[in-house]
């Protein structure tokens, strides 16, 4: 299976040399293929847009002429127009969300969650006060019912896609989690891990207790991607020399061996 990225985890002295794998599949498996007919004939619609005509013609079409083609199950083109497709995928999203069971959180895996996620808090109407309190008081005995172990299961239509979701507490809020599909975590087989001794874990877990920060604060980091984007697009034109870090590995001396630990292997 081919890597879709590559990285060296550092931690202090350690240096490990990591391949990533894509650990879902996508929720949908049913594509269409942007096509336009021309003189009776049908085409698959190239960026500007055009089509190549059988014999090699470029012929620029305009958006009205795009038609959305998949596939049927005997292999056959079924067309769509925009306004078809449109009502195709129009389902909409769930209004009544059915409580199908509440669960214990750990029954979920880090893999089971989708990266989206929306926050849920109770709608209020200024002209019934007496209703947003009844309704306030439901949702603090609920949450109180929940703790922090407790999740509502449920599945429902979100923007026009099904998804099974977590339900869970969050501050004063719901946190709302898209769940994947049993079928869409895929089965990677790792590599086997070689045992490790008593003295090996004793060196593992004092090395990881050495970077242990309880009060690390995450809103040091910040999303700089927009400045390195406009420095980019700033220097546009400036001859500038590139360097490419030298990576290096540790190779002789045992990374995990920490001052006051035990002695090296």
């Amino acid at each position: 299976m081919r890597a879709i990225n590559k990285f060296i985890l550092k931690i202090g002295k350690l240096q490990l040399p990591m391949s990533c794998y894509k650990a879902t599949d996508e929720t949908t498996s049913v594509y269409a293929k942007e096509m336009a007919q021309v003189n009776g004939k049908l085409y698959s619609v190239k960026r500007k847009p055009y089509v190549v005509l059988e014999d090699g013609t470029e012929v620029s079409i305009d958006g009205t002429q795009i038609l959305k083609g998949y596939q049927k199950d005997n292999g056959e083109i079924a067309l769509f127009s925009k306004d078809e497709q449109a009502q195709l995928l129009k389902k909409g999203s769930s209004y009544e969300w059915v409580a199908n069971a509440v669960v214990d959180k750990d029954k979920f895996s880090e893999l089971s969650f989708q990266k989206e996620g929306i926050v849920a808090m109770v709608e209020l109407d200024k002209k019934k006060e007496l209703l947003n309190k009844k309704h306030l008081k439901f949702l603090a005995m609920l949450k109180s019912g929940l703790g922090k172990d407790k999740a509502i299961v449920t599945q429902i239509l979100y923007k026009n896609v099904e998804y099974p979701v977590a339900i869970t507490n969050y501050g004063d809020q719901l946190l709302i989690r898209f769940l994947h599909y049993k079928d869409e975590i895929r089965n990677l087989d790792g590599q086997e891990l070689p045992q490790l001794s008593e003295q090996e874990q004793e060196q593992a877990r004092a090395f990881v207790i050495q970077h242990y920060k309880k009060d690390f604060d995450l809103t040091t980091f910040e999303n700089k991607t927009e400045e390195q984007v406009m420095k980019l697009i700033n220097s546009k034109g400036e001859v500038e020399e590139s360097k490419k870090a030298e990576q290096t590995f540790m190779e002789e001396d045992n990374p995990f061996v920490v001052e006051d630990s035990l002695s090296d292997i």
